[in-house]
């Protein structure tokens, strides 16, 4: 597993110009090709705002930057121990403009992508983090080795977002150990997990009701993005969803069978069964 880490140079010779940034960008295509085309939307938009903010936050971008590396090893070997697993592929760590804040690229034994600028600067989430990202690493690996494709997925589904961070969450609460809200929001944001476990089953019935009327882009920017949030106020609530999902099927059928839920024929029906056990 090879670490990359663009933040170290990119501070050195900072300057808060578009250029600059245009070419740090352009010398490391490896990481930032994937991140604008899926993960940084508005770039222009988005490097007009960076201009402003970051040449006060260069501290504390290292700051985050040297904890990412600090945890890596302790959290990655926990996870490779336990799974009987190697991770091979690389881990990108640079400064973005403030898109997403970490994630897997599209693959079956994925690289892993952590934007400083987005991420938490409490060590307890950086570490939470860390370990959920990671936690989509496992699920994939172990997939694969189970002899699927990524072609025989279909990533663009809710259903399959659903279990992907369901998974990815439940993971997480195996490697750190850390209060349950932070598990979702990589800080502490009790407000958050006291209105998702007080409404779990108003939330569940609207989340269907958008999964018949909403197309798969407005589905996941309601449920699945930092910028939703408009039904209830809380953003990200499938995470919640996906991770009560899993924690029950897990108890159901073990630990192994629902890794591999998302390979079943019937899946969709299957985590469908299970929404429509809590929603009224």
């Amino acid at each position: 597993m090879k670490i990359n880490d663009y933040v170290t140079p990119f501070i050195q010779k900072y300057e808060a110009t578009p250029d600059y940034y245009e070419a740090y960008f352009q010398q490391s295509p490896a990481a930032f090709d994937f991140y604008f085309q899926f993960h940084c939307k508005n770039k222009e938009e988005k490097l007009r705002y960076a201009l402003q903010q970051h040449p006060n936050k260069l501290g504390d971008l290292n700051f985050v930057k040297d904890r990412i590396v600090t945890n890596l090893d302790e959290i990655t070997t926990n996870y490779e121990k336990m799974f009987d697993i190697t991770f091979t592929e690389a881990v990108h760590i640079f400064i973005g403009l403030g898109g997403s804040n970490a994630y897997t690229t599209h693959a079956m034994n994925p690289e892993v992508a952590f934007c400083v600028e987005r991420m938490p600067t409490l060590e307890s989430g950086i570490r939470t983090l860390i370990a959920h990202e990671f936690g989509h690493a496992v699920h994939h690996i172990l997939t694969l080795q189970n002899g699927v494709e990524i072609g025989q997925i279909d990533w663009n589904s809710p259903y399959t977002w659903l279990i992907q961070e369901g998974m990815a969450t439940y993971l997480s609460t195996q490697v750190v150990e850390v209060e349950l809200d932070v598990y979702f929001a990589f800080k502490r944001d009790e407000a958050w997990l006291n209105y998702a476990h007080a409404n779990i089953a108003s939330i569940i019935s609207s989340f269907q009701q958008d999964l018949e009327q909403l197309s798969t882009q407005e589905i996941f920017k309601e449920w699945f993005s930092i910028n939703g949030g408009e039904h209830f106020g809380y953003t990200r609530l499938a995470y919640y969803i996906g991770y009560e999902v899993v924690r029950s099927v897990v108890e159901q059928i073990g630990f192994e069978d629902t890794l591999l839920l998302w390979l079943q024929p019937n899946f969709k029906e299957q985590i469908a069964d299970f929404l429509n056990e809590w929603a009224f």
